[in-house]
């Protein structure tokens, strides 16, 4: 799915401030610890009504507390640990993608630009999904999920979809591959939908003309696997780059 997101989901994606610690928020310890009392609460709740009349009142409550109290604890913590992990979204970021922090705001902002692209590989569009959503603005791309990665747009060497992705056990495998010019950070989304992996590698190319979009390509007289040979690939992207 590729999408060009109004006014109003950008706003709400980016109603903190920042859609990069929207999308940051999705995952966390803290929101296990939190999830986890909250269905302590509802079970004590409800073996505290069904051994009501069995072992009285005051006994049904002390069972119910003896389960809620510690549960209300877990929420404290973990709400107190979510948020010091989304506090610290900036630094995440810049130690995973290798960005300065001057170039993960600038993409923050023209995330709010006109122009900018969402794109998923599946059709939800609640506050859960548009967290893991990938995104393109004039010059950053995110790639669905929920690691802290963004990257320069101009990096980008290699999105392309095959149903040919050589697999452990020899067989193949529909798979969405991308990677750039660090070949250390590669995005492989196996059995993905046709549909939606060639509308995310056009709008890509839309955004990129110089990203190569085939699995096995020819250039002068050269063949070129862009899954297997992928260091080789972004060997001729950069000397492209280069001359040009």
């Amino acid at each position: 799915m590729v999408l060009k997101p109004d006014d109003k989901m950008k706003r709400k994606m980016s109603k903190n401030g920042s859609v990069l610690q929207f999308m940051y928020s999705v995952s966390g310890a803290g929101k296990g610890l939190t999830a986890m009392g909250a269905m302590l609460i509802v079970i004590g709740i409800m073996l505290a009504a069904a051994l009501f009349n069995v072992l009285g009142a005051g006994s049904a409550v002390k069972i119910a507390a003896a389960l809620i109290l510690p549960s209300i604890l877990l929420i404290i913590l973990g709400v107190t640990m979510q948020k010091k992990k989304e506090s610290g979204w900036l630094r995440a970021y810049a130690k995973k993608s290798g960005l300065s922090e001057q170039e993960i705001l600038q993409a923050d902002q023209e995330f709010c630009q006109p122009g900018t692209v969402l794109f998923a590989l599946d059709k939800g569009k609640d506050t859960n999904s548009l967290k893991r959503m990938g995104f393109i603005t004039a010059n950053y791309i995110r790639f669905p999920g929920s690691a802290p990665y963004l990257q320069r747009l101009t990096d980008m060497v290699a999105c392309f979809y095959t149903k040919k992705y050589l697999c452990d056990d020899g067989g193949y495998d529909r798979a969405l591959v991308a990677y750039s010019t660090d070949g250390e950070n590669v995005f492989l989304y196996r059995d993905s939908p046709e549909k939606a992996s060639l509308e995310i590698v056009q709008a890509i190319e839309a955004h990129n003309p110089m990203v190569i979009t085939d699995h096995h390509f020819t250039y002068e007289g050269k063949e070129y696997d862009g899954v297997r040979g992928c260091d080789e690939v972004i060997a001729l992207h950069k000397r492209i780059r280069a001359e040009r």
